[in-house]
């Protein structure tokens, strides 16, 4: 299961260098504030504040592995010209998740993440969905933080949870995160048009550049590996996808109006 954590919604300058959000992620970035002398940024993730979390405090093996949840809030600047209703907006709510586990508990968790989004999205009625395996551009590897070996490896690990749940999918080039592969579950609104929800994504370059160790077996201080997913992504985009799928017509389960009573004459009122 998860423990439900919480999360400011501002950080200190500091924070996001060492993420690797203001090298990597700036643009993408409100401009920050001055509070007291000291620089902030509000939140485009809200992986750094669960990483603090996790370094609070000495972890061992048999703690893991730790998931935590968190219903949180983020910004992040789109250009006006791409907003779009309730799809693309620059504030959300994501059902954020992070996975601290030890390396031979990886591929399990993300089977297990996998499994979970995929009865969600089959919950509310979704059937049809893109898989897509979100790597790095070969050709632009100063974009990404990691070594090679590392990557590969992410990556293997991604491949083999799809494979096990004998999911096709598509390789996209260029589309990972600077820390790490992703899978992607894109689904389709009324025109067809994809959008993507569920996210699930292998960071072996955080828990690096953090420090995050656990105490293993043997005494000794290792690192963890972490997962970052969101099932349904961004709220606002979900049930926005969703609105139009059904076209308003809610399945009874989901309807905020499951039944109402028409008088066909006044005599009918006081009843």
């Amino acid at each position: 299961g998860y423990e439900i954590v919480y999360s400011p919604h501002i950080g200190r300058a500091e924070l996001w260098q060492t993420s690797g959000h203001l090298d990597f992620y700036r643009e993408n970035m409100y401009s920050p504030m001055d509070i007291d002398g000291h620089e902030f940024f509000i939140k485009p993730m809200n992986c750094p504040f669960h990483i603090m979390i996790y370094r609070s405090q000495t972890r061992s093996y048999r703690e893991l592995p730790l998931r935590w949840a968190e219903m949180g809030t983020v910004y992040r600047y789109e250009r006006s010209g791409v907003m779009h209703g309730l799809l693309r907006v620059r504030g959300f709510t994501q059902d954020d998740a992070h996975i601290f586990c030890r390396p031979d508990q990886i591929e399990d968790e993300v089977l297990s993440c996998l499994d979970l989004t995929l009865h969600l999205l089959r919950s509310f009625g979704f059937h049809e969905y893109d898989v897509i395996l979100s790597v790095r551009d070969p050709e632009r590897r100063e974009k990404y933080i990691g070594d090679d070996d590392m990557w590969e490896m992410a990556e293997g690990s991604l491949v083999n949870a799809l494979e096990r749940r004998e999911l096709s999918y598509k390789r996209e080039e260029g589309e990972a995160v600077f820390y790490g592969p992703k899978i992607d579950i894109k689904i389709k609104d009324a025109l067809g048009r994809a959008w993507q929800c569920t996210t699930i994504q292998f960071d072996f370059n955080l828990p690096e550049r953090f420090d995050m160790t656990f105490v293993g077996k043997d005494g000794r201080e290792h690192r963890p590996y972490m997962v970052h997913r969101a099932l349904l992504g961004s709220l606002e985009r979900f049930f926005g996808v969703l609105i139009e799928h059904y076209g308003g017509a809610f399945p009874v389960w989901l309807a905020p109006v499951q039944a109402i009573l028409l008088t066909i004459t006044d005599r009918n009122i006081p009843y």
